[in-house]
Order: structure tokens, then sequence, then C-alpha cells
């Protein structure tokens, strides 16, 4: 896992990767694009995800190597925080059923935080359906992610 993070996190590496899938080592098109996010990270961006990505930096069709790199790094450093999230919920979720019970909730603040009075309050909070339990999405709500 160490090895991947630094992977994914070097920025000298991506703009190797940059460099062998760009147009004339200038620009990467959508596609291209695709492939060089799967070369560094293994994950393959969704079509749609992609469009939104550049759109959203109001790049046309041709992203530039400061660009990229920049993308990348936020990219590795949200997949951290998201792989670290569901290791916390899955370690609160003392059932392993996928949601956090009530009683789950408060055994691991209690562990964690033994003199934190406001678990309860907490709880109800994230529990914003009412269910009794804390799906991921609600915890993603909790920690201010979603």
């Amino acid at each position: 896992k160490q090895w991947y993070q630094r992977r994914v996190r070097d920025p000298d590496r991506i703009r190797s990767v940059f460099r062998k899938y760009s147009t004339n080592n200038s620009y990467l098109t959508p596609k291209q694009y695709k492939i060089a996010a799967l070369a560094i990270s293994g994950y393959k961006p969704s079509k749609c995800s992609v469009e939104r990505l550049f759109r959203d930096l109001q790049v046309g069709h041709q992203m530039d190597e400061e660009t990229f790199t920049r993308v990348q790094l936020e990219q590795a450093k949200l997949r951290t925080t998201s792989e670290t999230l569901k290791q916390i919920f899955q370690a609160f979720d003392w059932s392993s059923n996928g949601f956090i019970s009530r009683s789950d909730f408060l055994r691991a603040v209690q562990e964690v935080m033994p003199h934190y009075s406001g678990a309860g309050d907490l709880f109800d909070k994230a529990d914003w359906d009412s269910d009794g339990r804390i799906s991921w999405r609600d915890f993603l709500s909790l920690m201010g992610v979603s």
C-alpha cells in the first residue's frame, strides 16, 4: 500500500506518464487522459467523469502537463482519504453488516475517546433518516466528504 501511495504521488512519474501518452508532449485529449490516469492509479475513469473534469477545468479538449500533474496529485489525496475513511467505517461496523448501529458507534467512540460525552448526539446527527444505523453515505456526510 505504501508503494502504491508513493507511486501515485510522485510528480516525476506523473510527468513521465503524461509525456508517454500525450500528443507531442504538450497535451492530453480526454481519451489519452483516461489511458494516462489508468497507468498512474490503476483506476480507469469513466467517460462521463473525464468529460466533467475537462469541462470543470475549462481546458477544452486539451489538458497540459501542469494541469494533469496537479489533478493526479489531488486525486491521489482523495483516494487516500477515501481509503482511510473506509477503514474507519469498517472498524466502527463491529457487526460487519455494512452499517454502524447506535451501539456499535457508541462502543467505538468510547474506545477512541473515552471522555467524550456527545457520542449519542453525533450519532443522531449522522443518522439523518432516523433508521437507527449509519450507512456509508451517512458516514461520509458526517465526516464532511459527501
